[in-house]
């Protein structure tokens, strides 16, 4: 092994160390969103905010827990106490498909990762995306597993001109009953075999996470603007007692 390809599974190895802490913390919070028994009325958001529900979503989930809950990832680890997390925040890329750059709207922004002295890079360069759907149903459409299919996508086809980490997140809303994790892990593999627009070297796959939490799944990727092979960290989280009409 050359002493560039050892630095660099260094660098990698840190990182995901640090990247499974966050994600720790993100389940952290979904169960503690379960706790509280909060309630998200799909017709209150449309009458009084001119928020997508998906966003809605995704905002209650970062300004009630992720950034008002942070004393709980420090008990875990002291490297990441100066964590950011916010949302809506835009990265430039380099689209595949037709050379330009483009705006690269992030669901949740993470940075401050406490990485900077093994990536040489500035902390505010380095940082960690998280992607967020909301699950109604399996047809093959955006309301259902399609959107969430289509982020992976995004992040295979994107040339992002700012240090990215070969790890990326997606959080699925499941607001559907019926829909369990385990069904939609397996319709999302279904597709992905076929998918020739993505790379996968290897298909969603359990991981521990949390040992609160059995939903977690891991797949891997290359991307096409590269060949540089990274993974996909999948929280696939029940929100069927949540979502209110």
């Amino acid at each position: 092994m050359s002493e560039k390809v050892f630095v660099l599974n260094r660098k990698n190895a840190i990182a995901e160390k640090q990247i499974k802490a966050i994600l720790w913390y993100v389940i952290e919070c979904y169960m503690l969103t379960r706790n509280d028994k909060k309630e998200y009325s799909k017709t209150w958001v449309k009458n009084n905010t001119t928020i997508k529900f998906e966003n809605y979503l995704r905002n209650r989930l970062v300004e009630d827990y992720l950034i008002a809950y942070k004393g709980l990832l420090k008990q875990k680890t002291l490297t990441l106490i100066d964590i950011n997390f916010t949302y809506e925040t835009e990265k430039e890329y380099i689209d595949l498909k037709d050379g330009k750059t483009k705006s690269d709207k992030i669901d949740i922004y993470i940075n401050k990762l406490g990485l900077q002295r093994e990536w040489k890079e500035q902390d505010e360069n380095l940082y960690f995306a998280i992607e967020c759907k909301r699950i109604r149903n399996l047809d093959n459409d955006i309301k259902g597993k399609s959107g969430y299919i289509l982020d992976i996508e995004k992040f295979c086809n994107r040339n992002h001109k700012n240090t990215r980490l070969p790890f990326e997140g997606q959080i699925a809303f499941i607001e559907n009953g019926s829909i369990t994790h385990t069904i939609l892990y397996n319709k999302i593999n279904e597709t992905l075999q076929n998918r020739k627009s993505i790379i996968t070297d290897s298909l969603l796959a359990p991981i521990a996470l949390n040992d609160k939490f059995d939903a977690a799944y891991l797949s891997k990727h290359k991307r096409n603007t590269s060949e540089q092979k990274f993974s996909i960290y999948h929280l696939l989280f029940d929100y069927s007692n949540i979502v209110a009409d």
